[in-house]
């Protein structure tokens, strides 16, 4: 098999046909493994609410959030009408005194087996497609409000017998709390570029992000969270995405959202919806993707715990 056929199967396989720009590497470093922020379009980058998935997000907002530890563990099913990967993550987060805050997080993605041929085209056996990736971050308060953070993050991917990627990158982030109001921005996937089996280099899919959050509760048993997060991406695309959250009793919730992936994006577009709930700070939720390509009927469930 050539190299190039070997590059768009795996491409297709791992990462879900159609998702990966041709210039980007790894960009299931930016697949949302949180349920909560699935269920509202991949939005999340400002919450203080969802601190167990810090690691892979922004380190920066743990000290600002009333969580003192947060558990995270999720399941995914991702782009079953293409790529057919199931995705496993943990996360989680901690918070030390009022100041400092420490998160760590790995994932596990597995891509659907394949039929691999030699250079003459019989059959040479099979072979599946995996990535595995850590990370480790560190937030503290400078000041009341604002924090400061940082990720580190150490990811392999294997795409074929004989082709694989292995990248570090990193995080930079500040957060900023005003009122109901949470504020985010910095840079994601900062990292050098990694060189493919065709001999080609290509860039991890680092950008700039730009994230709000914000929460209210009214009427005593019922709260509403909207946010919104923005990405410029390095290679020049763009995505955006919007999300509404509806509790009632800080129990029951309903989400959704919907992702905006501009042509050439890491991700494309799509809406998403979501379900959870909580009980003794033990939650379950439940997140469903609608597009009209390989993510459609993508669906993503995780337990938490968090005090």
């Amino acid at each position: 098999m050539k190299n190039t056929n070997i590059l768009v199967l795996a491409t297709a396989c791992l990462l879900s046909a159609g998702v990966a720009s041709a210039q980007t590497a790894m960009p299931s470093l930016r697949i949302e493994q949180d349920p909560v922020a699935a269920g509202m379009g991949f939005t999340g980058l400002a919450s203080t609410t969802g601190t167990a998935w810090s690691a892979l997000r922004n380190s920066s907002i743990i000290p600002l959030s009333e969580k003192k530890v947060d558990f995270g563990f999720s399941y995914q099913s991702w782009a079953p009408s293409g790529a057919k990967d199931s995705n496993m993550a943990f996360g989680a987060a901690f918070k030390a005194g009022e100041r400092f805050g420490v998160s760590l997080a790995g994932t596990l993605q597995n891509g659907e087996e394949y039929n691999v041929t030699d250079a003459t085209g019989n059959a040479s056996g099979t072979f599946k497609p995996s990535t595995i990736s850590a990370g480790l971050g560190f937030g503290v308060k400078i000041i009341d409000n604002l924090s400061v953070g940082v990720n580190a993050r150490f990811a392999s991917q294997k795409l074929t017998k004989d082709d694989s990627y292995t990248a570090f990158c990193g995080d930079v982030f500040v957060s900023y709390r005003f009122s109901d109001f949470n504020l985010a921005a910095g840079a994601a996937s900062l990292g050098s570029k990694v060189k493919g089996a065709d001999g080609n280099s290509y860039s991890l899919p680092a950008s700039a992000r730009v994230g709000v959050d914000w929460t209210k509760a009214f009427a005593e048993a019922h709260a509403l969270k909207l946010g919104a997060d923005f990405d410029y991406f390095f290679s020049g695309s763009v995505t955006a995405a919007a999300g509404v959250q509806y509790s009632f009793r800080d129990m029951v919730f309903a989400r959704a959202g919907y992702h905006y992936g501009a042509d050439k994006a890491v991700l494309p577009s799509f809406a998403s919806a979501g379900l959870g709930v909580k009980f003794f700070g033990v939650e379950l939720n439940a997140a469903y993707l609608f597009a009209s390509d390989a993510l459609g009927g993508t669906m993503t469930f995780g337990l938490g715990y968090s005090f």
